[in-house]
C-alpha cells in the first residue's frame, strides 16, 4: 500500500512539471485544441452524411452512431491524455533515451506516463461526453442507474484496453527496436470500428476485432448492451472488463521482460 501511495504521489508530481512545461506556449495549447476539434466534426459530418445516404446501417440508425462515436471517444482518450507517452517507447529506445528511466530511482513506467500528457485528447472527451447523449435524445432512449453504472464500467474498461494495446505494441521495440509497422497495421484496424458497428464487415472482421485485437470492445459490445441491440449475445458485450484484466496482465509480463531484454541503443 505504501508503495502504491509512493508512486501516485511522484505521478502526480511529474504531471504538475509536465503542466508548466505545456502551458509556456499558450498559442500552441490552443491551436492544438482547435485543430482537434476540428477533426472530429468532420468525423461527425461524414457520419451524418453517410447515415443521410442511408439512411440506416443495419439496425443502426444515425443516434446509434453517435453513441457508438461517443463511447469511443472518450475510451481512447484515457489513454490519449494520460498514457500517450506509451506510444513513444520506440523513439526512447532508438534514441538511447530510454537509459535515463533506468537510472532514476523512479518506476520507469511512472516516469513514461508522467512525463508528457496529451491534453488535445481532451477534446475527444468533451466531445464524446457530448455525442452520448445527443444519440440517446435522437433515439428517444432514456438510461437508468444501472445502464449509466455500465456506462462507466465500460469507460473504464476502454481506455484500459486501448492502453494495453498501444503500450503492447510498443514493448515489441524491446524485441524490434523499430515497431512503427506494427503500430500502422494497428491505426487501420481501429479506424473502423470507431464509427461503424463491426457487424457490417463481415464476420472475418468481427473475429480480427473481437478476439485477435480486440478493439472492440472499446464501443461495439458495450453499445450493444446499452442500447439493446441484438447484435451479439448477452454474456460478450459485457466482457470488457474481463478483457481488460487479461490484457493488463498480459502487458505487465511483456514489461517486465522487455525490461530484462532490453539493451541501449543510443551513442
Amino acid at each position: 500500500m505504501q508503495e502504491i501511495k509512493s508512486g501516485l504521489k511522484m505521478y502526480g508530481a511529474l504531471l504538475k512539471m509536465t503542466l508548466r512545461g505545456i502551458l509556456q506556449y499558450r498559442v500552441d495549447f490552443w491551436m492544438s485544441l482547435v485543430s482537434v476539434c476540428l477533426l472530429n466534426g468532420a468525423n461527425i459530418v461524414q457520419l451524418s452524411v453517410i447515415s443521410w445516404r442511408f439512411h440506416a446501417l443495419g439496425s443502426w440508425q444515425v443516434g446509434d452512431l453517435l453513441v457508438l462515436y461517443g463511447l469511443f471517444l472518450i475510451s481512447w482518450s484515457i489513454f490519449s491524455v494520460f498514457f500517450f507517452k506509451l506510444s513513444k517507447i520506440e523513439d526512447e529506445i532508438v534514441s538511447g533515451s530510454f537509459d535515463v528511466y533506468l537510472l532514476r530511482p523512479v518506476s520507469p513506467f511512472l516516469q513514461l506516463v508522467g512525463g508528457d500528457i496529451k491534453y488535445t485528447g481532451l477534446c475527444d472527451t468533451l466531445l464524446g461526453v457530448v455525442l452520448v447523449p445527443m444519440g440517446l435524445a435522437m433515439n428517444g432512449t432514456h438510461w437508468g442507474l444501472w445502464q449509466i453504472l455500465w456506462f462507466v464500467v465500460f469507460v473504464l474498461s476502454g481506455g484500459a484496453i486501448a492502453v494495453c494495446i498501444k503500450f503492447l505494441i510498443s514493448c515489441a521495440t524491446f524485441w524490434t527496436t523499430k515497431a512503427n509497422a506494427l503500430n500502422q497495421v494497428f491505426i487501420q484496424i481501429y479506424l473502423l470500428p470507431q464509427k461503424y458497428p463491426v457487424t457490417i464487415f463481415g464476420p472475418a472482421f468481427r473475429v480480427l476485432v473481437t478476439g485477435l485485437v480486440p478493439v472492440a470492445y472499446l464501443n461495439f459490445y458495450p453499445a450493444v448492451f446499452l442500447l439493446g441491440k441484438s447484435d451479439a449475445p448477452f454474456w460478450m458485450c459485457t466482457l470488457s472488463p474481463v478483457v481488460a484484466l487479461v490484457l493488463a496482465g498480459i502487458s505487465a509480463l511483456v514489461w517486465r521482460r522487455g525490461l530484462r531484454r532490453y539493451n541501449s541503443c543510443g551513442g
